[in-house]
């Protein structure tokens, strides 16, 4: 849930929090420029009281909950894109203006997933995978096909990756984990009930759980030992194709791919080459521009 959604919640704060509550999302993103005692003075409260609602959302303390909000906000008040992402084109368009439409859509889509990939979490997450044992992928939706790809690549530089498509083996897989290995989670809501089942087997267990999924707090980001949050500006049921989400779970798919790969750029390369070699030593084509030399080719 966003934390601005959480403001909204008129049952669960006391006047005074409520009083706070509407005047930060009237602020905006000029929260910024606001400390607990401006807030408190402005809203007729206590710099406590201020203190107390950031706790009561999950925060440690106000200078957390405003980081968080500020960036919710900014996310939030992008100017409006071209392409809508539920519906990118109608029943009155062409078909290459359609196809015009997609490609802004992905454009924009791979904008919007970089301005949300944080750094540390990003380190943080090949860090888990460098160290893991075996790395288990689970998903109740068809971003499990697309973590396919994710595992070939994988498997092709040494690091063992297993992806079950049956949601009950799937909990015997992660009844299967130990402290030695990491899950990754794909849910877009956070909130798929197998899934949210499979993260608490994984932390009973010991086993590190890194999140793919929407941004804003739900149940999976809180079992997260981190969480690399996909583009979310798409609605969950009411759009024409899942574009977006699958093109931003894709992008992080390879980006935590490529990241784990530079970690030991020569030696990854050389795996890579070597069980191509023995194993698509049968590929050919006709096109002299996709049949690369070796030498020179890893930039």
């Amino acid at each position: 849930m966003l934390i601005a959604e959480k403001l909204k919640q008129r049952d669960q704060l006391s006047e005074a929090e409520l009083s706070i509550a509407d005047y930060i999302l009237k602020l905006g993103v000029e929260l910024e420029h606001y400390s607990t005692r401006n807030l408190a003075e402005e809203t007729y409260t206590s710099p406590a009281t201020v203190i107390r609602l950031c706790k009561k959302l999950g925060f440690s303390g106000f200078e957390e909950f405003k980081r968080e909000l500020l960036k919710e906000f900014q996310y939030l008040d992008h100017p409006e894109e071209d392409v809508d992402r539920n519906f990118p084109f109608s029943k009155d368009d062409t078909m290459m203006r359609a196809a015009n439409s997609i490609s802004q859509l992905y454009e924009d889509t791979i904008r919007d997933t970089m301005e949300l990939l944080s750094y540390p979490v990003l380190q943080k997450a090949v860090r888990l995978l460098k160290k893991s044992r075996n790395i288990f992928i689970f998903s109740a939706g068809t971003a499990i096909n697309q973590a396919e790809s994710f595992r070939e690549k994988m498997l092709k530089i040494g690091k063992r990756v297993s992806i079950s498509n049956n949601l009950n083996y799937q909990l015997y897989e992660a009844g299967c984990m130990t402290p030695e290995d990491v899950a990754v989670i794909i849910s877009y809501s956070g909130e798929t009930e197998k899934m949210l089942q499979v993260a608490a087997e994984c932390r009973k267990l010991g086993a590190p759980l890194i999140a793919v999924t929407s941004l804003g707090e739900n149940s999976l980001s809180r079992l997260a030992a981190c969480t690399l949050t996909v583009s979310s500006k798409e609605s969950l049921f009411h759009n024409i194709g899942d574009f977006s989400t699958h093109v931003s779970v894709q992008l992080i798919l390879d980006i935590l791919y490529s990241s784990y790969f530079w970690l030991d750029y020569e030696r990854n390369y050389e795996r890579k080459l070597k069980k191509t070699r023995q194993l698509e030593k049968r590929r050919r084509s006709s096109n002299a521009m996709i049949m690369q030399p070796e030498i020179g080719d890893k930039g």
